[in-house]
């Protein structure tokens, strides 16, 4: 029986504690935003970063934003979102996507 051997290039990211996988890298490269610019935004107005973490990047969007979108417009939102997220990953780099809560919501608290 052969055991893992960590110290190989499969791992050189580090693994993942929740699926046991090797990480992928993480990087966003000028192509990458070119790319990502070069896709059609459904509304001027949205606002949304690329945020890069240690395992991985992130797309953020704003709940205050977002929630001035209805119906079709939000459908066209949801979609614009996803294919960044494809984009992303067709990279070989995990994305996930993250939400900042209503500024409301945080003076709140």
């Amino acid at each position: 029986m052969e055991f893992i051997n960590k110290d190989k290039n499969h791992f050189k990211y580090g693994v993942n504690e929740w699926t046991g996988e090797p990480n992928k890298p993480v990087f966003y490269t000028p192509e990458m935003a070119k790319r990502i610019r070069d896709i059609k935004k459904p509304d001027m107005s949205l606002q949304m970063d690329i945020v890069r973490y240690p395992d991985f990047l992130t797309i953020r969007l704003y709940e205050d934003n977002f929630l001035q979108y209805q119906g079709i417009k939000k459908e066209m939102v949801i979609d614009y979102v996803g294919k960044v997220k494809k984009l992303i990953e067709s990279y070989g780099v995990r994305c996930e996507l993250e939400g900042v809560p209503s500024a409301r919501i945080l003076r709140n608290n």
